[in-house]
């Protein structure tokens, strides 16, 4: 009989954990596995996984935020499913499903339980108070379980610094991404003009849901001191999220910026792209400047999670501190202003990715953590 996996993940939405549960399962059903995804309804998720012929399983009581009510009774209903399911493994992604799962499976009985930290959230603004309860929460979570994986180098060593598990538990397996076939794409400039973007235009833009973790409030705010100082180009923001309207609100008056929602064919857009910038306050190991580096587009990120191992400013990408405008904008201007220079960055940016994130490697590196004694 095939081995029996459960991917549990909090939310539906096509974030980058989700991302990287959709790929793991569907490069474990192509191994022989038997999967199964557990998640809360309402995101592209669901409709994914099912069109890769992967079977999903609704928990309408796992929720993002603490609800003691509804934590309770997600854990009573995961320890039920994964019980009747007779799973040999319950590997379990993001925050929330990675101590509600894990419960639910040391209660069942399971005999593998694994966990993927795409970020720890201890590591997002917040106050110590609230710190110090995430850092037990993730401890706890870390006793239950057989293993942790870290996506990034610097979440291992969050994960030992703040002696969330013993060394022996944890791993480092960067995401991975399959191959993004450039020729299978619409032609940039058919999508530029639908977007009534002149082909000739500089544009730059990210792709990414709207929360206080992504830090859009930075860009935008450097954006704004650009276009006051006369640069013209245009910005392309894609997403969703329950901080969109805020980051509305602050671009308004601001034509030359485009807020396009959420994307079914966010490649096509992300192609469209003469620099990619996630601004981000916490990261994980995120897909996206993956992708973005993949299809040669050079990438400004901020200097959190693996970002801070993978970037070499100037070299494959552009790097600068986390929440902060002012050096956005600095290192915005820079590019602006020295154009010519920026595409051997991309050059070297798409050499990197396909040097060391391959998806077969990535898949093989988890299947040796599940066939360990």
């Amino acid at each position: 009989m095939p081995i029996k996996v459960a991917q549990v993940v909090t939310l539906s939405e096509m974030g980058g954990a989700q991302k990287h549960v959709l790929l793991l399962s569907t490069e474990l059903k192509n191994r022989g596995y038997d999967v199964t995804i557990f998640t809360s309804a309402g995101g592209k998720l669901i409709e994914k996984a099912k069109e890769n012929g992967i079977e999903v399983v609704l928990v309408p009581d796992m929720v993002r935020d603490i609800d003691l009510s509804k934590d309770i009774k997600a854990v009573k209903n995961l320890h039920r499913l994964f019980r009747d399911g007779g799973f040999d493994i319950v590997h379990c992604h993001s925050s929330k499903a990675g101590i509600l799962a894990r419960i639910a499976a040391k209660l069942a009985g399971t005999k593998k339980v694994i966990y993927t930290a795409h970020g720890f959230v201890f590591n997002e603004p917040m106050s110590n108070i609230k710190r110090a309860v995430y850092i037990y929460i993730e401890r706890v979570g870390a006793m239950l379980g057989d293993k942790v994986i870290a996506v990034s180098k610097k979440d291992c060593d969050s994960a030992l610094e703040n002696r969330l598990v013993k060394q022996e538990k944890l791993t480092f397996i960067p995401n991975a991404i399959p191959e993004i076939r450039k020729d299978e794409l619409r032609d940039a400039a058919e999508v530029k003009k639908e977007l009534n973007i002149p082909e000739d235009e500089f544009v730059l833009g990210t792709i990414s849901n709207f929360y206080e973790t992504k830090g859009h409030k930075y860009l935008i705010e450097a954006l704004k001191r650009l276009y006051a100082e006369g640069y013209r180009f245009k910005t392309v923001f894609a997403g969703q999220g329950p901080k969109l309207d805020d980051m509305r609100a602050l671009a308004k008056d601001l034509s030359d910026i485009m807020f396009l929602g959420y994307r079914e064919d966010n490649y096509d857009i992300m192609n469209i792209l003469d620099l990619f910038v996630l601004p981000s306050i916490k990261e994980g190991m995120p897909y996206v400047i993956l992708e973005a580096m993949s299809l040669g587009k050079p990438v400004l990120c901020t200097k959190v999670g693996a970002l801070t191992d993978m970037i070499s400013d100037g070299v494959n990408g552009y790097i600068v501190e986390p929440q902060d405008s002012g050096l956005i904008y600095d290192k915005l201007k820079w590019i602006l202003d020295n154009r010519d220079k920026v595409e051997a960055v991309g050059n070297a940016g798409e050499k990197y990715v396909s040097d060391n994130f391959a998806l077969s490697k990535f898949t093989e590196s988890v299947i040796r953590i599940y066939e360990e004694d």
